[in-house]
């Protein structure tokens, strides 16, 4: 089985090498890299080109999106690994996961190990074996690794970002999760195959810098990821509930923050303050994998916001930012 893997890089120049070379060294016989630089300005170009044996494709910038779909065109595998240019592989991984997949499989979760510690990885939370449609119609998530520890079925990847709606730009791992339990199964491998790097650059919500525009961007696409799969699950006639509000403990309270400090970038939905809030709270108290004593602050901050003024809101939020 062939397994490509696409890196998709924008000024990683110092990370990338690393990505390709972990690439390169995959114990599994038949593997393809295809590297996407999307319009770097830093030395990413000089870095690629030093690396025979890879599919390199300049490009314009345009995004995480566009980056992926060109990649998609090269790729002839039957397992798309999409890696981001800051984390790199271990040499197994590709093997494992070809292990695993089966016919009617579009997706395999991995986990990914914080910064190289083998004590911590990504998510930490159990995967599913099973559910994964009412889990995420319950929480607005399910337990998931970021965009590098995954590989999808080329079909089902080509078949997503053909047909997603507003998928812009970035936050694509969310968009290709949530709708992978209504295209096949999820399937996983309960082992670190790889790295995620955390720098202070990261886009990610978990790791990255805790912004207006961050909050904003990541309430978006969390909305429009839950929005397809709704979709998708229609019209593959899977029991699912209809929804115009954003669902979840964290992304609820992003929008919250990204609404509160005027943020404009996307057009974020037009739910009010108490949807909002109370979608928040719900999340908080129930959603698995949250220690007690984040679940009842994170409470008691909403309960406060609520009813507060914009100029005081603002306040307690920038406790949340930096």
């Amino acid at each position: 089985m062939l397994v490509s893997v696409i890196i998709t890089n924008y000024n990683y120049g110092r990370f990338v090498g690393q990505a390709i070379d972990s690439v390169l060294a995959q114990t599994h016989p038949e593997v393809e890299c295809i590297v996407v630089d999307d319009g770097s300005t830093d030395d990413s170009r000089s870095v690629i080109e030093a690396r025979p044996g890879v599919v390199a494709i300049f490009k314009e910038n345009a995004g995480q999106a566009q980056a992926l779909k060109k990649g998609l065109e090269a790729a002839r595998g039957d397992l798309v690994i999409s890696l981001d240019a800051d984390d790199y592989l271990f040499e197994n991984a590709c093997a494992r996961v070809a292990e695993v997949w089966r016919p009617g499989v579009s997706c395999i979760h991995y986990r990914l190990s914080l910064n190289g510690d083998p004590a911590r990885t990504w998510p930490s939370e159990p995967f599913l074996n099973e559910g994964h449609a009412e889990f995420l119609a319950a929480n607005g998530y399910y337990p998931s690794p970021p965009m590098s520890g995954n590989a999808f079925d080329r079909k089902y990847i080509r078949e997503l970002l053909a047909r997603a709606e507003h998928l812009d730009g970035d936050g694509v791992d969310a968009y290709l999760l949530y709708s992978a339990p209504f295209f096949g199964r999820v399937a996983h491998v309960d082992e670190a195959l790889g790295v995620y790097r955390t720098h202070g650059g990261n886009v990610s919500m978990t790791s990255g810098k805790k912004t207006v525009r961050n909050f904003g961007d990541h309430a978006y696409y969390q909305f429009w990821a839950q929005q397809n799969a709704q979709r998708f699950a229609q019209e593959k006639g899977v029991p699912y509930p209809r929804r115009n509000h954003l669902v979840g403990a964290y992304p609820s309270l992003w929008m919250l923050v990204a609404k509160d400090g005027g943020y404009d970038r996307l057009q974020l939905p037009d739910q009010s303050r108490l949807v909002t809030t109370m979608a928040a709270i719900k999340g908080f108290a129930f959603q698995p994998g949250i220690e007690n004593l984040r679940r009842l602050k994170n409470i008691l901050l909403l309960l406060l916001l609520l009813p507060a003024p914009l100029i005081l809101r603002r306040r307690l939020e920038s406790r949340l930012l930096g």
